[in-house]
């Protein structure tokens, strides 16, 4: 009964946790839109993301959060955060929120070919039919006249492709490390690096006179990328705590539907049947990895 309940609230932080980061994902679309550079929402996302999470562990924590076992593997992490916000940030003016989510979903795929490569984990038929599925919904989704432009889906496959990176450093530290990283180190690096690489680097980004007559609600949204984006891993890792990833990793393909549901409620913008079904064999591709 214990475990029943500990899986209900682990389904249920994560499916809040996903839809937290998919607000975050409408909010750098949102910010585009109204003419503020991807670079300072970029910069926003992770100095809020830094201050959140300073403000909920520095008590617990103390000096203790900016004391990582592997110093290396958690800048290396951060960078890669920062490439996965920027890519996705500066497509999604290009391609709507749902089909851009599609797309991004090949993270799991591009992780198991990099986990073959870097990690020697020899994939199995499955995971090959995976891929090979997963790759056919991409271009359903991106077929011609459907009017995803391609600079959109280079820069989503970028995305996805610094995302995969990122997670596959955090599997090869976690398999090296007998002594597992503390949850809010890692949380802490993430808007630490961020911060720093995207304020070093304003000279790049900066736009004279961005941040002019932009509204208040423009205001509010910038302010709470960093917010929406720590809350959101930090509920996806205590989802984790409480149940197996084999319980969880199903209902994180919710994340379509929820990115389709935001998607029309915040942008109006509605994916055709054709696109809906590329999204579903996206969706689908990853779970024939679980089979034998």
């Amino acid at each position: 009964m214990h475990a029943s309940h500990d899986h209900r609230r682990a389904i249920l932080l994560m499916l809040v946790g996903l839809a937290l980061l998919l607000c975050l994902d409408a909010s750098g679309k949102y910010l585009g839109a109204q003419g503020v550079p991807v670079g300072a929402s970029t910069w926003s996302r992770y100095f809020g993301h830094f201050l959140v999470v300073l403000a909920i562990f520095s008590g617990r924590d103390g000096v203790r959060l900016f004391r990582p076992r592997r110093a290396w593997v958690q800048w290396v992490r951060g960078v890669m955060m920062v490439g996965v916000t920027l890519f996705y940030f500066a497509a999604l003016g290009y391609v709507p929120l749902a089909e851009g989510t599609a797309i991004f979903f090949l993270t799991p795929i591009l992780t198991t070919i990099l986990s073959s490569w870097f990690l020697h984990e020899r994939p199995g038929r499955w995971t090959i039919v995976s891929i090979a599925l997963g790759f056919c919904g991409v271009l359903i989704v991106v077929r011609p006249g459907s009017q995803v432009p391609l600079t959109g889906v280079l820069l989503v496959l970028g995305a996805a492709c610094c995302n995969a990176a990122y997670q596959t450093l955090t599997r090869a530290a976690s398999a090296s490390d007998s002594a597992p990283e503390r949850s809010s180190t890692q949380l802490m690096y993430a808007g630490l690096v961020g911060a720093l690489l995207m304020t070093l680097a304003a000279p790049l980004w900066w736009t004279p006179g961005w941040y002019l007559d932009k509204s208040l609600i423009t205001w509010v949204v910038f302010l709470m990328t960093g917010v929406l984006g720590a809350l959101g891993h930090l509920l996806l890792i205590r989802a984790y705590r409480l149940a197996q990833a084999t319980v969880i990793a199903p209902w994180m393909y919710m994340q379509l539907l929820l990115s389709v549901a935001i998607g029309w409620l915040v942008f109006g913008a509605v994916p055709d049947t054709v696109t809906l079904v590329g999204m579903l064999v996206i969706g689908v591709s990853p779970q024939l990895t679980r089979l034998k």
